[in-house]
């Protein structure tokens, strides 16, 4: 028989053919009828049918009918049709189904003489006669038997046709059928002449016998580690973890196939093992989980094949297709003859039947037959191709796979394709370790038994090792599956091969492997299981030897090393795979070295089992590095010791044992370094010197510790050693500063510097910076006796600005302080709310001391004045909940000597009184009404102030209350004319420019501080409880220190989602909770003993309320208050457990969050831990960070790029216009960004403006009106005044700038950028209030005007009738809606702008109107139209806009635009609005 090489050549053809056909053993040469496909397409179905033709189904779906001549060499191929899918000829019907690409299924008869495929012939098959599924069924595969039809779906349902014996009879139509079992895949199909061969795989089952968690796409995280391919077809990236579930997925799958069997006879066909007829679908239990991969049947038997290469047949022996009689599956043995034959020939990579034959495809490519008839005992064509049509859905690399050898009637088909012999020795390798594994499962599936029903702990530990010894064994079935492909070319690229594109995840697994293996080695963990098997019944004598044992976990470390060969040996022609092949080999080295670690670590705890002090320290994942035993370590002392030490370098702590004591150093928390021929050890808590006796052991000793620190730290092997990390530890009990705190953070060379997480024995938590082992800078403090703070610290203590919670232990009263620290106390500007009152002012040393505005929340009652020792103490003003007004000098918290009093009514007092009535000499004016002539007129302007009222007086010595006024000696008086308020009113109020001084003083002394050092603290407020100073800042430096405190801020909250304390917690790698005893640095035996029993203990902030105290009164006395903040730093702890994470809750982090791993990159922790601060648990402190209450400007943010750099405009001595834009700009910026100073000034300003005059719970008293815009404009100049320090060529008063009329000054620069809606809208309650009768008549007026058209308007007026035209033009309806915006604006600037152009529009309406007589609008008509748009426009409370505006544009700041056109308008719309309001408008009857 010829070769195929030689079979190539025949008949000159230009493409070849991409599969050969033979016939009784002769290779057959093709003809193509019509013209040739350009193509070939290797085939993948052929099928005898009656009368000796052939048809023949190519993977580009086209149907061949194919015929034999006559001279029996040359075989006629011609096209059918190109759109078939699948097809099978049913003998019995002598019907030819088809499945279309499109999943519809046709037939039609062959028999009768008729031609094979005729168009006319097919019959569609319907699957849905009741259109029950929307899109109808779609079939993918057919097959079928003498008699019967079996339709497979898409989706894996089965339909049947014809019959089956019992199973189904004489259906006409397709009928649904389920053949096999619920959450399993159908794999393979294939008949005989009575009976059917199912292959299925169980559905997504591993996750629970491999104990894989299961995370949707959602949950994924992303894992930069992951390979690039995943197992999908399209290559899509995915994490590890979830290309590792998918490839264990695919494995166990393969491995746990099924072979399912019925038929309409049994007789061994079945593979039962008997011939008893079955009604029902059997399964073959002997072949489960066996691997099997492939099935074929012939007219009367079957083969099977696994993954590992073995054969299994079964079935009748009526022509000796299989040399006996065979009812139960038996493994197919290779005769003695073909022993002499290379390895290649002896193992088979396809099985394939005939009707009564079976031909095996060897690894060389060669055809074999189990029983060869002579006329193929001389077959040996070198082809290439294997495997059945097993279609994966879980992940297959390779979508698609084709049978390379197939046969029907006497025709046998082979698919060319070129082997990949090269790689024959590690798939005949790892088919062997397959074997091998598969053989020892039952002992291994015995011990999994036993490990989950028994107690003992021995055999519970072997727990993990168990579970990753299925996942090596689910691995090595999916490589097995891979390399098999690439060996038979189903792919070309190595890079598809598993153990190669998902190299991550296999080294992954195998790593898990090793390490369990080594946990329970290196304590003889499989001698004590054997021992703990003794007292149970064994099914296997092996389990009963540790030898056997041991070997039969050490068999999975043979695979990983067929892995690295196969690198060696693709890198030769492929270098590209270098880095996969160092992956491989680095993996292998240190897989060595930890079996190497086990072995010593074994025979260590084997050597000292007798020594309670050292087997103590016995874990299962600890290894023994090094001891001093081995190579001398001294430790060097100054004196004389008394006692020998001995170091052990554990893998995760050093010990060291002095005479009865034992010292744990973890090595997290271990810094080493040469000096001079020693060795320095840093902890932190102790520094010693170590010295060897060469230079070579100091070398090993140092190598060693380096390299288990990096390894402790969870850093790459050969990684430098970092200064800086972050891990966790627990301060022994004698610690000077942390006793017994445990403490999670950023360390330098022994102390902690950096973010840290600090849990102290009271159930204190600390979590922000620390500099040089201090607390330091920003944080947050949970103190359960007292509250919660957030803020700055310094040396420990509170100090800068920071919010503090306090509550109170017996109620759930609590208060907030929001303000300035200095040495844990109170101090400078702060605001305090609790339920009894609301305090904003100045502090000292815990004290109200200073000016303050405090409103008593039960009465109501308001004070705005000066305090000393937390009472109204000098000067001060109290408006009452009735809107009674008091000014004068206070003394223990009363009025005293001479003030004033003015009432709600427009009674008033002058002279000597207190709160509760007159006091002394005085005078009492009791109006009963206005004075004559104008009286009741109340402009616009001051008229309002110094008009007359008429009514009584007393004079003289009076007493009393207020409600009943006495006179001791005096007069009374009767109808007395007098000023409507007291002559004195306001000479006994604080000066304006020393109220907030302290807010400016802090502001400018944090900002100031923002650049100091480490040593001096970051954030603080400079000066003590004793003096305060206020720092005196060059240009320069303000900018420098801007520039600081926009990063600080920027870091605190950065673009990450989350709290920024949350962000530090998540930086920080935070162990759960465990009874490790390595978190400690130093404890004797005893305390070691100890420990355990408190490692169980937890402090947990939910399991009882913290403790509260009342005020701060209060927490000034009690000891564990503010005062104790140095306290609360010593405070500490000694055990040895690791750090409690319960008290996270305080900081609402998730406990999920706390698997963090150890990082020691600084950058990573420092600067990826920082993010916007959000919502945490602690609501009360959150609405005052976020000035919920009392906030006014706005909090949105908008990032500039001109606040990124220092300006150099505004620096010189001469200001240009171009100057004045940038400083508007940058100011416009500045004032928006939250991360700038000037917006957290703004914010803090305006909460004190607020508090002062906007928070009222009754009617505001009109005197206050003056009071606040005086107020305002002194806040003003001193913001402008910092601003000047930032822009030194801005004017110190105020100047003109040079070619323009524009003055430049702190209220024409800062008004349109601070006098926000809320500052506006406090200042226009408190005018509105002052002017409310002349706009109650505005008011009236309006609604009569809103009821009536333009022209009953115009005849209300008494204007002249022309205007109703110019009411008509479009102008004027803009006119309007343009006053309307008036209510919108807040800036003087922006107020006359509204009222210009409304005054522009009017003039265009009247132009437009009266065109055709070409008037022109004077001032005669300028007012009326003016009325008539402010009466149209409606503008609410139109009489406190203006007066507010008067008072906003007062003075030489607005002197040029006063004295052009919005003067003018302004002037013009003041006096309609007087007009307006001169008298109530009526109706014409």
């Amino acid at each position: 028989m010829a070769s195929a090489a030689d079979d190539s050549a025949l008949g000159g053809q230009e493409e070849p053919e991409s599969f050969t056909i033979y016939h009784e053993g002769r290779a057959l040469q093709l003809h193509w009828r019509g013209l040739p496909p350009l193509q070939r397409a290797p085939a993948s179905r052929i099928c005898s049918i009656a009368g000796g033709s052939l048809l023949l189904l190519t993977t580009d779906h086209a149907l061949y009918s194919a015929k034999l001549q006559a001279n029996g060499g040359h075989l006629d191929l011609q096209l059918l049709r190109t759109d078939v899918l699948d097809m099978d000829f049913c003998s019995g019907s002598q019907d030819l189904f088809v499945v279309l690409t499109n999943g519809s299924v046709e037939h039609q008869a062959t028999g009768s003489g008729r031609d094979v495929g005729h168009p006319h012939a097919w019959q569609t098959l319907g699957f849905d006669p009741l259109e029950l599924h929307a899109e109808g069924v779609r079939i993918r595969r057919v097959c079928c038997s003498a008699q019967g039809v079996v339709f497979v779906g898409a989706d894996g349902e089965t339909y049947v046709m014809g019959s089956c014996g019992e199973v189904f009879k004489a259906e006409q139509q397709p009928r649904h059928m389920r053949l096999y079992e619920e959450g399993k895949e159908l794999l393979d199909l294939a008949a005989g002449n009575e009976h059917f061969v199912m292959l299925v795989a169980p559905y997504n089952l591993a996750d629970d016998v491999l104990q894989l968690s299961v995370t949707s796409a959602k949950e994924e995280p992303e894992d930069e580690r992951a390979s690039v391919k995943s197992l999908s077809s399209n290559h899509s990236e995915r994490s590890i973890a979830a290309n590792t579930r998918h490839l264990l997925h695919q494995g166990y799958a393969l491995l746990h196939t099924q072979l399912f069997t019925f038929g309409a006879s049994n007789n061994g066909l079945l593979g039962s093992g008997d011939h008893i007829r079955r009604a029902n679908v059997m399964r073959l239990q002997k072949l489960d989980s066996m691997g099997v991969c492939s099935i074929a049947a012939g007219l009367e038997h079957t083969v099977a094949r696994t993954l590992d290469g073995r054969l299994y047949h079964w079935g009748l022996n009526n022509h000796s297709q299989l040399g006996e009689d065979v009812s139960s599956p038996m493994e197919i043995t290779i005769t003695d003859s073909t022993a002499a034959l290379p390895i290649e020939q002896n193992s088979a990579l396809e099985a394939t039947c005939g009707d009564y034959h079976t031909l095996l495809l060897n690894a060389s490519g060669q055809i074999q037959s189990l029983q060869p008839a002579p006329p193929m005992r001389h077959l040996q064509q070198s082809s290439t191709y294997a495997q059945t049509l097993l279609q994966l859905q879980l992940g297959a690399v390779w979508p698609n796979q084709l049978r390379l050898l197939m046969c029907s009637g006497g025709y046998t088909l082979q698919n060319q394709r070129q082997f990949q012999r090269q790689y024959h020795y590690y798939l005949s390798h790892l088919q062997s370790q397959l074997q091998l594994l598969l053989k020892h499962r039952q002992a291994v599936q015995t011990l999994e038994i036993w490990q989950r029903q028994s107690t003992q702990e021995p055999l519970r530990a072997l727990g993990p090792l168990l579970i990753s010894w299925e996942r090596i064994l689910c691995l090595l079935v999916a490589t097995l599956h891979s390399l098999e492909g690439f060996y038979r070319a189903d792919f070309v690229q190595p890079a598809d091969l598993l153990f190669i594109c998902h190299y991550k995840e296999y080294i992954d697994l195998f790593d898990g492997y090793t390490k369990a293996y080594c946990d329970v080695f290196s304590i003889n963990g499989f001698g004590e299981a054997v021992v703990a098997i003794t007292g149970l019944s064994s099914p296997l004598a092996e389990l009963n030897e540790e030898s056997y044992v041991t070997r039969l976990f050490q068999q999975p470390f043979s695979i990983y090393q067929l892995f690295v060969q196969f690198m060696e040996l693709l890198v030769r022609t492929q270098p590209e795979y270098g880095e996969h092949r160092v992956a491989w080999s680095e993996f292998a080295r240190h897989s060595c070295i930890s079996q190497e670690l086990a072995v010593n670590t074994k025979d260590f705890w084997s050597s000292n089992d007798r020594n309670p002090r050292i087997v103590q320290f016995k874990r299962r994942q600890r290894r023994v590095i090094l001891t001093s035993a081995l190579v001398p370590l001294k430790l060097v002392t100054s004196g004389i010791s008394r006692s020998s030490n001995s170091f052990i370098l554990f893998s995760d702590f050093l010990c060291q044992v002095s005479g009865n004591s034992l010292y744990s150093y973890p090595l997290t928390t271990l810094w080493v370094w040469t000096e001079g021929d020693s060795l320095r050890l840093t902890t932190p808590e102790k520094t010693f010197l170590v010295t060897t006796r060469s230079h070579e052991m100091r070398k090993v000793w140092l190598d060693q510790l380096q390299t288990s620190i990096v390894a402790s730290l969870g850093r790459p092997l050969g990684s430098p050693v970092p200064s800086y990390r972050s891990t966790g530890y627990e301060f022994s009990r004698e610690h000077p500063k942390f006793s017994r705190v445990k403490a999670c953070g950023t360390w330098r060379k022994g102390v902690l510097h950096g973010n840290a997480y600090l849990e102290y024995p009271d159930g204190s938590v600390y979590c922000g910076e620390l500099q040089h082992g201090i607390i330091e800078g920003f944080g947050k403090m949970v103190i359960p006796t007292t509250g919660l703070y957030v803020g700055n610290f310094k040396g420990g203590r509170f100090h800068g600005h920071g919010i503090y919670e306090l509550h109170c232990k017996d109620s759930p009263e609590s208060e907030v302080y929001e303000g300035n620290f200095c040495e844990g106390l109170f101090h400078g500007h702060g605001m305090m709310r609790n339920n009894r009152y609301i305090y904003v002012g100045e502090y000292q040393a815990n004290a109200r001391s200073g000016y303050g505005v405090i409103e008593d929340l039960v009465t109501g009652d308001k004070y705005m004045g000066m305090f000393a020792d937390n009472k109204r103490s000098g000067i001060g003003s109290c408006i009452t909940n009735r809107g009674d007004y008091f000014e004068g000098i206070f003394s223990g918290d009363d009025l005293i000597g001479s003030g004033v009093a003015v009432f709600e009514n427009d009674y008033y007092y002058e002279g000597e009184l207190t709160l509760h009535g007159p006091n002394g000499r005085g005078e009492y004016y009791m109006p009963s009404g206005d004075a004559g002539g104008g009286s009741g007129v109340i402009g616009t302007g001051e008229f309002d102030d110094t008009c007359e009222l008429i009514g009584n007086k007393m004079f003289g010595q009076l007493s009393g209350t207020w409600d009943t006024v006495r006179i001791q000696a005096g007069e009374l008086v009767l109808n007395r004319r007098f000023p409507k308020y007291p002559s004195s009113l306001g000479r006994q109020v604080v000066d304006h420019n020393r109220k907030w001084r302290s807010l400016f003083n802090n502001f400018e002394s944090n900002l100031a501080n923002c650049t100091s050092t480490s040593s001096s603290g970051g954030n603080q407020s400079a000066g003590t409880l004793r003096k305060s100073s206020k720092p005196n800042l060059s240009t320069a430096q303000i900018w420098n220190c801007i520039a600081v405190y926009m990063s600080k801020q920027r870091a605190r909250e950065g673009t990450k989602p989350g709290n920024y304390f949350n962000n530090i917690l998540l930086s920080l790698p935070l162990p759960q909770k465990t009874s490790s005893p390595l978190a400690k640095a130093r404890t004797t035996t005893n305390a070691l003993s100890k420990l355990q029993t408190e490692a169980a203990s937890a402090l947990d902030f939910l399991g009882f309320p913290p403790r509260r105290i009342h005020s701060q009164e209060a927490l000034n006395i009690k000891p564990g208050g503010l005062q104790r903040a140095d306290s609360l730093i010593s405070m500490g702890h000694n055990t040895s457990r690791d750090l409690d994470t319960s008290s996270l809750v305080s900081f609402q982090l998730d406990q999920s969050l706390m698997n963090s791993t150890v990082d020691g990159d600084e950058s990573s922790m420092l600067n990826e831990s920082f993010s916007k601060q959000s919502n945490n648990n602690n609501n009360s402190i959150l609405k005052h960070m976020n000035n919920s209450d009392g906030s006014i400007t706005s909090t949105t943010s908008t990032t500039s790029a001109v606040l990124d750099q220092v300006p150099s405009f505004g620096m010189a001595s001469v200001l240009t216009e171009q100057d004045m834009a940038s400083i508007r700009l940058y100011l416009e910026q500045a004032f928006k960004d939250r991360h700038h100073p000037l917006y957290v000034l703004n914010e803090r300003i305006a909460n004190c403006f607020h508090y002062s005059y906007g928070y009222w719970k009754v009617k505001p008293t009109p005197i206050l009106a003056k009071q606040a815009m005086r107020e305002w404009e002194s806040i003003s100049r001193r913001i402008y005044r910092f601003v000047r320090q930032m822009f030194p060529a801005l004017p110190e008063e105020l100047c003109q700038m040079e070619g323009s009329r524009e003055v430049i000054s702190h209220i024409t620069l800062l008004y349109p950028l601070v006098l926000s809606e809320g500052i506006y809208s406090t200042l226009f309650v408190l005018y509105a209030n002052k002017y409310s009768r002349k706009d109650e008549m505005y008011r009236q007026n309006l609604n009569l005007a809103e009821k009536l058209n333009d022209q009953e308007l115009v005849e209300l007026m008494g204007h002249e009738s022309f205007l109703h035209n110019v009411m008509l033009d479009p102008k004027f309806e803009e006119s309007v809606q343009m006053l309307k915006e008036l209510q919108e604006k807040f800036s003087p600037q922006d107020m006359l702008t509204v009222i210009q152009r409304s005054t522009q529009l009017l003039t265009e309406a009247y132009e437009h109107a009266m065109a055709a007589n070409a008037a022109q609008l004077n001032a005669d008509n300028m007012i009326p139209l003016t009325m008539l748009t402010m009466l149209r426009a409606a503008v609410p409370h139109l009489g406190a806009e203006l007066a507010l505006l008067d008072d906003l544009t007062g003075g030489p700041n607005f002197q040029a635009e006063m004295n052009g056109m919005a003067g003018y308008c302004y002037t013009t719309l003041k006096a309609a609005y007087e007009h307006v309001t001169s008298k109530a408008l009526q109706k014409i009857p």
